[in-house]
C-alpha cells in the first residue's frame, strides 16, 4: 500500500519532515508519499476537505494546530488535552486528532538513555508545545514539574489542566535562581533565544541544577541561543529540538500504519538530523 501523507502548513520551504517520512517507510516496508501544502486561512475549507478524501494521514504546523480541531470528528486524549493537535489520522473520511509534539520531545531524549520517571522538571513556556510537552511529562512519571512563564493567565490554563504536579510561576531572574535548584531537567519551550526575540539575559541559574541533570532547548532554529552553550560549557547534558519532528514521526507511523519504526531505525534518523547543518 501506498500511504499519501502530508504536511499542512502556512509557510514552510524546507521541513525534515519529507526525510523522516521516507526513511520510516522504508524502515517498515511500505511505500511513503509525501507533500507539503502552504495553505492561507481562506483556502484552509477547501484543502481539509481535499485531504479527508485523498489522504490517509497528515501532519499540521503552525498557525492551524489549534484551527485544525475545528475539522476533527474525534480527539485522542493528547489532542483534548493539550488543546491543539499536530497529527491527523484519516479513517473512513474521518478525522482524528492528536497531539505528538512533547511525545517527540520524550522520546528523541530516550533514544539518548534518559528517563524521565521520579524527575523534577523545570519548564519555561506555556504555550503550545510547552502544553504538549507538559501532557508527556505527566504520562511519563515526572515527580513535578515547575513552569514558569512571563504570562500569569497562560501558566494558570496549564496548570488546571495538568494537575497537582504542576506549580506555576512568573518568568523572572529570581524564580529561575529558585525553581531551578536541585532539578532534573530544564526544558526552554518559550520564544526565548528563537531569532528576533529576546534570549535569557543571565544563565547563572543552571548552576543550581544537580550536576546530572538534561538540558532541553526545544528551539534550534539560532545556532547563536545562549541556553545549549551554556549548558554544555557547564558540563550538562545538551539539547536541542532539532530531532524532535523526526521523533514525532515514529508515533505518527504509527498511528497512521500500525507499525513503527525500531529504536535502531529512529537514532539512525535522529545521528543523520542532527549532523546537518
Amino acid at each position: 500500500m501506498n500511504y499519501k501523507l502530508a504536511l499542512l502548513a502556512r509557510d514552510i520551504h524546507n521541513s525534515v519532515l519529507p526525510k523522516t517520512y521516507h526513511f520510516f517507510g522504508a524502515c517498515i516496508g511500505i511505500e511513503v508519499g509525501f507533500e507539503i501544502y502552504n495553505i492561507y486561512p481562506e483556502k484552509l475549507d477547501d484543502k481539509v476537505a481535499e485531504m479527508r478524501e485523498s489522504l490517509n494521514g497528515f501532519t499540521v504546523t503552525m498557525p492551524y494546530k489549534v484551527k485544525i480541531l475545528d475539522y476533527c470528528d474525534e480527539l485522542d486524549i493528547s489532542a483534548e488535552t493539550c488543546g491543539s493537535a499536530n497529527t491527523i489520522l484519516v479513517k473512513d473520511g474521518r478525522l482524528i486528532g492528536y497531539n505528538t509534539d512533547g511525545w517527540g520531545m520524550i522520546k528523541c531524549l530516550q533514544l539518548k538513555g534518559f528517563e524521565f520517571e521520579g524527575k523534577r522538571a523545570v519548564l519555561v513556556g506555556a504555550g503550545g508545545v510547552a502544553r504538549s510537552i507538559a501532557y508527556h511529562l505527566l504520562v511519563n512519571g515526572v515527580k513535578s514539574v515547575d513552569v514558569l512563564n512571563p504570562f500569569a493567565h497562560e501558566t494558570e490554563a496549564l496548570v488546571q489542566k495538568m494537575g497537582p504536579l504542576f506549580t506555576g510561576h512568573i518568568l523572572n531572574q529570581e524564580n529561575l535562581v529558585q525553581f531551578t535548584k536541585e532539578r532534573d531537567v530544564f526544558i526552554n519551550a518559550s520564544i526565548l533565544g528563537q531569532v528576533g526575540y529576546d534570549d535569557f539575559e543571565n544563565l547563572d541559574f543552571l548552576d543550581g541544577l544537580k550536576r546530572d541533570a538534561l538540558v532541553f532547548d526545544v528551539n534550534y532554529s539560532n545556532s547563536d541561543a545562549k541556553l545549549p552553550r551554556a549548558a554544555k560549557e557547564k558540563g550538562f547534558q545538551s539539547y536541542v529540538g532539532k530531532a524532535m519532528s523526526s521523533c514525532q514521526g515514529i508515533r505518527a507511523m504509527e498511528i497512521w500504519t500500525g507499525k513503527k519504526p525500531s529504536d535502531e531505525d529512529a537514532r539512525r534518523l535522529v545521528a543523520s538530523v542532527e549532523m546537518e547543518a
